[in-house]
């Protein structure tokens, strides 16, 4: 057996021990068999594999998540004919992201924060969508959703302490202002 091998072998049992998923006594059998009679000390930390597993799946998870956004946003912006089917998937997919944001919350995961961004995006790409279907004639009512996703930015980031957010809705609102004043 490679030395990597029996070093991840050995990481796993360490990690069963700490955790208490098998008795330590048998842990202990297990790590006298693959260590073959060598002196092995005790790591404190956990198991490599299982943290590489996971770091893989979130970065796999990630990835998904920015392709669903990116197809969501080229559908909104290029579909001319069934436009309905965009807005529908758009806002089943928005308080698809934000539930499961919001249960990812509680384990301060990077999902969570990514799942908000990509909320917020597809939610703007959907105002943009929905004035440029119903409301083209009007550009108060453009100006108007914007603002609308600005402040819906602002309470988002005061009311959960995501400055990214609260920025974000500071800066868009100054903008909008700015330019109207101008």
């Amino acid at each position: 057996m490679s030395l990597e091998k029996k070093e991840i072998i050995l990481n796993e049992i360490g990690f069963w021990k700490k955790n208490k998923l098998l008795p330590e006594h048998y842990c202990d059998f297990l790590t006298a068999l693959y260590a073959q009679g060598e002196q092995i000390e005790e790591k404190d930390n956990t198991s490599k594999a299982v943290l590489a597993k996971e770091k893989k799946k979130n970065i796999v998870q990630a990835v998904m998540i920015g392709i669903i956004t990116a197809i969501l946003l080229a559908a909104l912006i290029f579909m001319t004919t069934a436009v309905y089917v965009p807005i529908i998937i758009s806002g089943i997919v928005v308080f698809t992201f934000l539930y499961i944001a919001i249960k990812l919350a509680k384990t301060k995961s990077f999902m969570a924060t990514l799942l908000y961004v990509f909320s917020a995006l597809i939610l703007l790409g959907l105002s943009f969508k929905i004035w440029n279907v119903y409301f083209m004639e009007y550009p108060s009512i453009l100006i108007g959703l914007i603002i609308g996703n600005c402040l819906m930015w602002l309470f988002t980031g005061l009311l959960l302490k995501l400055i990214y957010f609260s920025i974000s809705g500071i800066v868009g609102i100054v903008f909008i202002l700015s330019y109207l004043l101008i």
